[in-house]
C-alpha cells in the first residue's frame, strides 16, 4: 500500500496543473495581503455637495421674512458647519464627529439669537461658546468632548434614577437608565483607554458592544420562530459583546479579520474555494486519467487487488489534500508577516465558550487545526464525490464539475431549506459537513441538527459514494481500454 501511495504521490507531484494552482493562489494572498495592508480605514465624504445645497438653499430666503426666518437659520447654520467639517479634511474624522455631535447646536443657537430672538447678549454667549468649542478641536483636544458628554450622561442618570422613586412606570426608566448605564460605561472607555472618536477597528468595538447590549436586553422568544433561532442569535450577541469588550479592556484587535494574523485565523473562509478546487481537480482525475491515457492496464496488472490500487488512490488525495492546506497557510504566513509584520502572530486566536461562559484564548496552531478537524469532513466528500465520478464515467471534466458544483450548491440547498422550513433537510449532507459549528458550545444552523447525527450523516454519505465506486472499479472491463 505504502509503495502504491508513494508512486501516486510522484504522479500527482509531475503535473503542472497543481503547481500553475498554487501559483495563482500565491498571487492571490500576496493581493489580499498588500490591499489589506494600504487600505484606508476612514471613507471619503464629501461635504461640498452639503455646502453648495445649503448657498442654493439661502439664495431663496429672507432672513427678514417672519416665515423664511427659521429656514434661513437651519440653511446658514448647515452651511458654517458643513464649511467648518470641510476644513478638517475631506475623511471621515473625529473632527466632523465633534462638529455635527456639539458644534451644529452651537452654530443653531448663534443663529437663533442673531435672526429670530436678536438676543445680543445670548448671542455673545454663544459665540463665545462656539469660540472655545473650535479652539478645543484645532489644539486636538477630543477629550473634552467626551468629558462634556460624560457629564451630561451622569446628569441624566441621576435624573432619571430621582425620578424612578416617584414614578409608576417603571419598565420605562430602567429602559432608560440601563441604556445610559451603557451610554457612560462607553465614554469612561474612551477616555480610559484613549480611544478617540472615529470608524476604526476599537470605535466598532464600542458601537458594537453598546449595540448588542441593547440588542440582548431586548430579546425575546416571542419574536423568533421557535426556541432554536432564539438561542442562536442570543448565543451570537453574547459572542460580539464578550470579544468587543474583551479588546477594549485589554487594547488588543483580535477581533480584526483584514490583517495577516486574521487572514490566517480565516484561511478556510479567505481561501476555500483555491483549496477545494486544487483537492476536487486531484480526486476527479487521479483514476479518470488513467483510463485516458490508457495506463490503467500497466497499473492492474501489477500484483496488487484493484480494491487496494483504488483505495491508495483515495488515500492519496486526501493527503495531498492536507498538504496543499498546509501549504496555503504557510504562504499565508510568510506573504502576510512579510507584508503586515509577523509580529501580528503573537496574539492568541480569542473565541468565546459558550460551555463555561467567557474568553478563552487559543494559540495560532491548536487554532488552525481544530478548524482542519471541523472543515474536513466538507472538503473530503466534496472530494470523494469528485472521486466517485471520476472512477464511474472515467471523465475528470464530469467529475470536477460536479464537485465543484456540490461546493456552490450547498449553501443554496441550507437557504432554501431554512426559507421552506424543510425539516428533513437534516439528513442531507450540506447543513452536517460543517462540524466548526459545533466547537465551544456553538449551536448549529438547523434546530434538528446535532454532533452525532452530522457524523453519521457524513459517514453515511461516504459509504453511499465508495461502495458503488469499489464495487463498479473491481468489476470493470479493461480489454478493449
Amino acid at each position: 500500500m505504502i509503495s502504491l501511495i508513494k508512486n501516486e504521490l510522484t504522479k500527482i507531484f509531475h503535473k503542472k496543473g497543481i503547481y500553475i494552482t498554487l501559483i495563482i493562489t500565491l498571487v492571490f494572498i500576496a493581493a489580499i495581503n498588500i490591499i489589506y495592508k494600504f487600505k484606508s480605514d476612514s471613507f471619503d465624504y464629501d461635504v461640498s455637495y452639503d455646502i453648495e445645497n445649503y448657498e442654493e438653499d439661502l439664495k431663496n430666503l429672507d432672513p427678514n421674512n417672519p416665515r423664511e426666518v427659521d429656514a434661513y437659520v437651519q440653511a446658514k447654520s448647515g452651511l458654517e458647519a458643513s464649511k467648518l467639517i470641510q476644513k478638517y479634511g475631506d475623511k471621515y474624522n473625529w473632527q466632523m464627529r465633534v462638529v455635527n455631535n456639539y458644534v451644529r447646536s452651537t452654530i443653531i443657537s448663534m443663529n437663533t439669537y442673531l435672526y429670530e430672538s436678536k438676543d445680543t447678549k445670548k448671542y455673545e454667549e454663544a459665540k463665545k461658546e462656539y469660540e472655545m468649542q473650535v479652539a478645543k478641536i484645532d489644539s486636538g483636544d477630543w477629550k473634552y468632548f467626551v468629558e462634556t458628554e460624560l457629564k451630561g450622561v451622569e446628569q441624566d442618570l441621576e435624573d432619571a434614577k430621582k425620578q424612578k422613586e416617584f414614578s409608576q412606570n417603571e419598565t420605562y426608566l430602567d429602559d432608560e437608565i440601563y441604556n445610559l448605564e451603557l451610554e457612560k460605561q462607553v465614554l469612561k472607555w474612551r477616555l480610559e483607554k484613549n480611544i478617540c472618536y472615529g470608524d476604526d477597528y476599537k470605535n466598532n468595538c464600542l458601537d458594537t458592544w453598546y449595540m448588542r447590549k441593547k440588542d440582548i436586553k431586548g430579546l425575546k422568544q416571542e419574536n423568533f420562530s421557535n426556541e432554536h433561532n432564539y438561542k442562536l442569535n442570543y448565543q451570537r450577541m453574547q459572542e460580539e459583546i464578550a470579544i468587543s469588550e474583551y479588546d477594549i479592556v485589554n487594547e488588543t484587535n483580535s477581533g480584526i479579520d483584514s490583517d495577516a494574523r486574521g487572514l490566517l485565523l480565516n484561511i478556510f473562509d479567505q481561501y476555500q474555494l483555491f483549496i477545494i478546487i486544487m483537492g476536487v481537480m486531484i480526486a476527479g482525475s487521479i483514476v479518470s486519467e488513467e483510463f485516458s491515457k490508457g495506463t490503467i492496464k500497466l497499473l492492474l496488472i501489477k500484483p496488487y487487488q484493484r480494491a487496494k490500487i483504488l483505495l491508495a488512490k483515495f488515500i492519496t488525495s486526501i493527503i495531498v489534500l492536507l498538504i496543499v492546506i498546509l501549504l496555503v497557510m504557510l504562504m499565508q504566513f510568510i506573504l502576510g508577516g512579510i507584508v503586515q509584520g509577523f509580529n501580528l502572530f503573537k496574539v492568541p486566536a480569542v473565541v468565546y465558550n459558550h460551555n463555561i461562559n467567557q474568553i478563552q484564548e487559543i494559540n495560532i496552531p491548536t487554532y488552525l487545526a481544530m478548524q482542519l478537524v471541523g472543515k474536513l469532513p466538507m472538503y473530503v466528500l466534496l472530494m470523494t464525490l469528485a472521486f466517485a465520478v471520476s472512477t464511474l464515467f472515467t471523465n475528470s471534466a464530469l467529475a470536477i464539475t460536479i464537485g465543484l458544483l456540490g461546493y456552490m450548491g450547498g449553501p443554496i440547498v441550507n437557504q432554501l431549506a431554512m426559507a421552506y422550513k424543510l425539516s428533513w433537510i437534516r439528513y442531507f449532507v450540506t447543513p452536517n459537513w460543517d462540524l466548526t459549528q459545533y466547537f465551544y458550545g456553538g449551536l448549529p444552523e438547523f434546530s434538528n441538527v446535532n454532533l452525532a447525527l452530522s457524523i453519521a450523516v457524513i459517514v453515511v454519505y461516504m459509504l453511499i459514494m465508495l461502495i458503488p465506486t469499489f464495487i463498479v472499479f473491481n468489476k470493470r472491463n479493461i480489454k478493449n481500454i
